[in-house]
């Protein structure tokens, strides 16, 4: 129950900056969710360069936000997810693009640094890291929920946005 909540929260977060912002604001140039890799999954090895999630939660984290800043929509489709995979392989790709679009300017960032040196552990084995994001004069704290998932793989479940609300203008 707790975890759907969760994923309802970046939802509802996601839709309520879109709605509060407008998209408008956070018209760039990306690349697409389209991957050529038909039902990616599990049997993907840790080393291949097109696998899906990361071997760690910090590393699901860390890849996650160079993804974001490189405006890498496929990979952040990769490493966004749940115990069951990637978000890319379990949503029609027009939901997800618009939901990565949203995650996407709202963790535009110049810089970012973990707050701890360690998770904080949650139910269920998730991972929650404690954040910074700087843009431009701003700074935001903010929270990333990660989650293994099929092969032992870790992918982001859950982005606290709300306190990134100011960062897609």
């Amino acid at each position: 129950m707790q975890c759907k909540m969760m994923r309802t929260r970046v939802l509802m977060y996601s839709l309520l900056i879109a709605t509060a912002t407008g998209l408008g604001a956070c018209t760039r140039t990306i690349q697409s969710t389209e991957t050529s890799i038909p039902g990616a999954a599990a049997s993907v090895r840790a080393d291949a360069p097109d696998a899906i999630g990361a071997v760690t939660g910090k590393a699901a984290v860390d890849g996650f936000l160079k993804a974001v800043k490189a405006q890498d929509l496929q990979t952040m489709s990769a490493i966004w997810g749940t115990t069951k995979g990637a978000a890319r392989d379990q949503m029609k790709r027009d939901d997800l693009e618009k939901r990565l679009i949203i995650m996407q300017c709202t963790l535009t960032h110049d810089t970012w640094a973990f707050l701890e040196d360690r998770p904080r552990l949650q139910t269920g084995g998730r991972q929650e890291f404690q954040l910074e994001l700087v843009q431009a004069q701003r700074s935001a704290k903010t929270s990333i929920l990660t989650v293994s998932g099929p092969g032992g793989r870790w992918f982001v479940e859950d982005i606290d946005l709300l306190p990134l609300k100011e960062f897609c203008r």
